[in-house]
Parts: structure tokens; sequence; C-alpha cells
């Protein structure tokens, strides 16, 4: 009777111990997809082998489609696998594989140099004491600028990573991901993962355009960007 529980413990706990290391490969896989920091591609099959080949080519894929949309030196297969990265977690009777590389792998076509816009009321007189900055198409910050001179999300995923490593943001991500999104630039991505529009944080209740300093209200955005997606660009 004792071996008999003993061995339902063990069972037991072993069980247990798989669980947690499951769950610890799926989190771990999501923070890694999630971080903005890799090129990531993933595939399913019925052993580690095939889902790796299959995600690897994926890859491959992910990374030229990248260079070519950002006009830069492709990456060699070679330095992929040199640099690769995976993780695993069974499916059942399957495996699902992550392959992975950071960014860094790719070759920066030219090293870009922001200078924060300080767009900022400047005068002296004791008796003004408004800060608030003089808003209009030529008094952006720089780095919104910059955004305004990009089209694709490839082009912009590129540039607010940099001006992260440039501490010249303070964040930015999904719509869902962000906090306090009346304090937050807006850049409005369609279907095709073209940028459609850029907006002003909220102004006196409405946000403006950049491209033309004209001011839109909730409902006119709502109309404006039907089937587009946010993206919340927060500068410091």
């Amino acid at each position: 009777m004792i071996i008999k529980r003993l061995l339902t413990s063990v069972v037991a706990l072993t069980a247990c111990v798989l669980s947690c290391l499951a769950q610890n490969s799926i989190e771990a896989i999501n923070e890694i997809k999630l971080s903005g920091k890799y090129f990531t591609a993933e595939s399913t099959a019925a052993s580690v082998d095939e889902a790796k080949n299959i995600a690897f080519r994926n890859l491959k894929e992910n990374i030229a489609n990248y260079c070519e949309e950002m006009e830069i030196e492709e990456v060699s297969e070679d330095k992929i696998k040199t640099n690769l990265q995976q993780k695993s977690v069974n499916r059942g009777d399957a495996v699902m594989v992550l392959v992975y590389v950071a960014k860094t792998i790719v070759e920066k076509k030219e090293t870009m140099v922001f200078h924060p816009s300080t767009s900022v009321n400047t005068n002296t007189n004791n008796n003004n004491t408004n800060t608030t900055p003089v808003l209009g198409v030529d008094n952006w910050p720089d780095i919104i600028k910059k955004v305004g001179s990009v089209s694709t999300f490839a082009q912009l995923q590129y540039l607010l990573d940099m001006a992260m490593d440039n501490n010249l943001i303070d964040s930015w991500g999904k719509y869902n991901s962000m906090s306090d999104h009346d304090k937050c630039y807006i850049v409005w991505m369609n279907v095709d993962r073209q940028i459609v529009g850029i907006l002003s944080p909220v102004i006196n209740g409405s946000r403006k355009d950049i491209r033309t300093g004209v001011a839109v209200d909730q409902e006119n955005i709502n109309h404006t960007f039907t089937n587009c997606a946010p993206i919340c660009v927060r500068i410091k």
C-alpha cells in the first residue's frame, strides 16, 4: 500500500513538473514574440526537426521581405543559422517550434540621428507662464516628423526601435498595450500595413493631423480610419 501511494505521488509530481515546464515554455515563447527585439517564425509538425525546418524557411522569408522593404542588404542563410535560436512546446501528438534571431542581424543602412524638437513657448515674460507647445505643421517633435516620412509598418518599426535605443521616445506599441492614449501620437495602419494617418495627442478635446495641422474629432477619426489599426507613440 505504501509503495502504491509513493508511486501515485511520484506520477502526480512528474505531471505537475511537466505542466509547469510546458507553461514556462509557452510564456517564454510569447515573451520573445511580443518583445519586438527578434525576427520570429513558428511551425507545428509531428517532429521537432520537421517543425524547425518549416519555421526556418518562414523566418528566412520574413527577414528577406524586411530587408527588401527597408532597402538594405539581404542577410545570408549561413548568418541566420549561426545566430538562430529556438524554443519548442508539445501540442498533443505534435510539437510547436519557434525559431528566432535578434533584429541586430540586419545591417543598418545608415546611422540615423534624431534631434528632439523643443517646440515650447520660450517667452521669458514673467507674466506669461504658458509652456504649452505651439502646434502646427512645422512644430511637431522631430521624431514625429520622421514618422511622417515613412509609409510602411516595417519602416515605422525600424524607426521607432531606433528612437527607443536613442532614448528619444518613452514607449510605443499597439493601442491595447498602451495606457494614457490621450497623451500618445496615433499612427494609423491599413490592412496592407501601410501608414494612412498620423494624429497628435488630444489637444482641447480633439487631435490634429500632423500632415495638415487640421483638428479632427473622434467621430471623424472613426469614419476616416475604419478597418485601420492604431499604433501609439508616447514622446518623453
